[in-house]
């Protein structure tokens, strides 16, 4: 194909600038935490705002505010939400949305929080929270109801908003102290089986994208890549109703499952004619998810997750997964559903964001790597982690000030520039 389709109107544009605007102060803030670590003296400054109430902003601005947002603008698009009157309230959705998650921001630095990673939300946060997404799942529902389309697509969405309606109560029950998921005791983390089960349904997230956008394929899908991944379900079930460690074979070749998609989603997605301004972030999303998947894989592996668990080699990992794979997946959904003046947005420096990202995660897997090797760091500062920390720094800045520069850009009339590749 030679041109980018727009495949969503007001709606997406609208989700794609709120989008890149909380990555923008996730990522600003993200800055000032690196800064924290290299000069503590700094945290001054911000009174009684320390670190720990910083890192939850942080987190959950990142997911909910950069990761949901191109998500939403998705939904707007498998909705057909701008082929109703719907289109009028999805500005006011995604404000709703937005505004929780300044009320959010208001609790966690002033320290109400759950206590539980990416869980935070607590009291009026979690109403907040929960209002915005019952207008959102209002919004959908509407615009299914409205909706021209019979067969199986509309029953694919029907049971889509079933799925749907689930997350808010779900959120609810995740996020209170008393309910906690599967855990490995002798590690404190994830087993294997927990690790395949959360990541299973980003494989689906991965093989829906193209079909749901309307993309166009050259052969029929294989019905053994639905059996594999049912098969696959199944097995962390299996997995989680007995347990385990990361010492045993069972956890790891549970966790292992996950390889053979590494050959399967790219094989996949080789078959759908992907639009030139898309290919950029498909083909970023594709190398991160390799590289993601094989990593962590090798860092569950008995002898390196003993010497890498709570050192700056988890945070590396958490950034892989977040500013490589997950920003990059995020990137290409703007591209595809975020209107043109987004996706002229972020036609320049996807090269040098990936670059960042890279230094980022390769100085703090390098520094995780010799934290879990001697504790002598804790009595001293060795150059070898200021340097590290150093990096972490400046990569942030390169990140943070890009995603400055993409949502100011995505204001832009979208006719007064042409579109760039990525430089």
């Amino acid at each position: 194909m030679n041109s980018t389709p727009d495949r969503a109107g007001e709606s997406g544009a609208f989700a794609a600038r709120h989008a890149l605007g909380w990555l923008a102060v996730a990522n600003g803030i993200g800055v000032w935490l690196a800064a924290l670590l290299l000069w503590p003296d700094l945290g001054r400054l911000a009174g009684d705002v320390t670190y720990g109430r910083w890192v939850p902003l942080h987190l959950n601005l990142q997911l909910y505010g950069w990761t949901s947002l191109p998500l939403i603008g998705w939904l707007f698009a498998i909705y057909g939400v701008d082929r109703s009157s719907t289109v009028s309230w999805a500005p006011s959705v995604i404000r709703a949305w937005s505004a929780a998650l300044v009320v959010g921001a208001a609790f966690w630095l002033s320290g109400h929080t759950s206590g539980k990673l990416f869980l935070d939300w607590k009291s009026g946060s979690l109403a907040a929270f929960m209002i915005a997404q019952v207008l959102l799942w209002g919004l959908l529902a509407t615009a299914w109801w409205n909706d021209s389309r019979a067969g199986a697509l509309r029953l694919a969405t029907f049971l889509g908003l079933i799925v749907l309606a689930m997350v808010p109560p779900g959120l609810w029950i995740a996020a209170s102290p008393s309910s906690y998921p599967p855990i490995d005791v002798t590690t404190g983390g994830p087993t294997g089986g927990s690790l395949l089960g959360s990541t299973l349904p980003v494989v689906l997230l991965l093989l829906w994208t193209p079909r749901v956008v309307g993309l166009d394929r050259d052969e029929a899908t294989p019905r053994w890549i639905t059996w594999l991944w049912v098969g696959e379900a199944l097995a962390f079930v299996v997995l989680e109703r007995f347990g385990g460690t990361h010492r045993m074979l069972r956890q790891i070749g549970g966790l292992g499952l996950l390889l053979p998609w590494l050959m399967v989603v790219p094989r996949d997605w080789r078959h759908f004619q992907w639009p030139n301004g898309a290919r950029f972030w498909k083909n970023s999303a594709l190398v991160w998810w390799i590289v993601l998947i094989i990593a962590g894989w090798l860092e569950y592996l008995p002898g390196v997750l003993d010497r890498m668990k709570f050192t700056s080699g988890l945070v590396a990992h958490a950034h892989l997964a977040m500013a490589g794979f997950t920003s990059s997946f995020g990137l290409l959904l703007i591209t595809l559903t975020g209107g043109a003046a987004a996706r002229q947005a972020i036609s320049r420096g996807g090269r040098c964001w990936h670059l960042a990202v890279a230094a980022h995660v390769i100085a703090l897997l390098v520094c995780g790597w010799l934290e879990g090797g001697s504790t002598s760091w804790m009595d001293h500062r060795p150059a070898w982690r200021e340097v590290a920390f150093l990096v972490r720094l400046s990569s942030g800045v390169v990140m943070a000030g890009l995603a400055v520069y993409w949502w100011l850009r995505s204001f832009a009339d979208s006719d007064s520039s042409p579109e760039f590749p990525n430089t």
